[in-house]
């Protein structure tokens, strides 16, 4: 496990995927910024104030919750994605099952360095956002709003785990995106529908307020856990059996 995890540390760090992502992670904070300046001037203004949209604290935190209700999920989805589908594109898969490392550890491996670079990825997002805000010079404090982006984007990095199933037997990029944009888009459709509290995937438009109002079923973390621990262990099942 310690070969493995130093392995796709490696592979990690000397790819442009670190500088990529982290740049990506800042566009919706400058998206919110954006609709959040907008929210008291034409054109954008109405827009802003019916979405819930105000220049201040608050509706900073709505904006970018919004946002990231969407844009996260996709992000993180792509992230998750390239670390398991690189190996088919790359044609590296049968080079690493060569090595004497049992195909579990690889898997786990991966998974480890994917969701701590995910939470990285928050911690980051959630700085940006608060610095972003006092540059603003916004009224408020944005205490209350950074738990509730936690919250969204740790959701959102369990339910994006299991992409990476779609990636390994899809053997490739194209099927792990296509999970991706088909769980966000059927996840909205879920949450409108009200089916937050028991369709995984619906739970990041639902927390996000993505199609309305913002709310936090109670067996969101619980729904969350176990759809990631499938993902992963569905994942790690078929590395063992695939015929590579």
């Amino acid at each position: 496990m310690n070969a493995a995890l130093r392995t796709e540390l490696t592979k990690f760090l000397r790819s442009r995927t670190p500088w990529v992502t982290a740049a990506a992670f800042l566009l919706p904070v400058a998206l919110a910024a954006l609709f959040t300046g907008a929210s008291d001037t034409p054109p954008l203004g109405e827009k802003s104030r019916a979405l819930g949209i105000t220049p201040d604290w608050p509706g900073f935190h709505v904006a970018l919750m919004q946002i990231d209700a969407a844009g996260g999920f996709l992000l993180f989805g792509i992230l998750v994605t390239w670390m398991f589908g690189r190996e088919f594109s790359d044609r590296t898969v049968l080079d690493l099952l060569a090595l004497p490392t049992s195909r579990t550890a690889i898997v786990l491996a991966k998974f480890a360095v994917t969701t701590v670079w995910l939470i990285l990825l928050t911690a980051f997002q959630s700085t940006a956002w608060v610095t972003t805000g006092t540059l603003l010079g916004l009224p408020g404090t944005p205490h209350q709003g950074l738990s509730d982006l936690f919250l969204l984007l740790a959701l959102t990095v369990a339910l994006t785990l299991p992409v990476a199933l779609a990636a390994s037997a899809g053997r490739g990029y194209l099927p792990g995106i296509a999970a991706t944009i088909a769980l966000l888009v059927s996840g909205v459709a879920a949450a409108t529908l009200g089916a937050g509290s028991w369709f995984p995937w619906a739970l990041p438009a639902t927390v996000g307020g993505l199609t309305g109002t913002a709310s936090f079923p109670l067996t969101g973390p619980a729904i969350a856990a176990a759809t990631a621990a499938a993902g992963i262990a569905a994942t790690a099942s078929w590395w063992r059996r695939a015929d590579h």
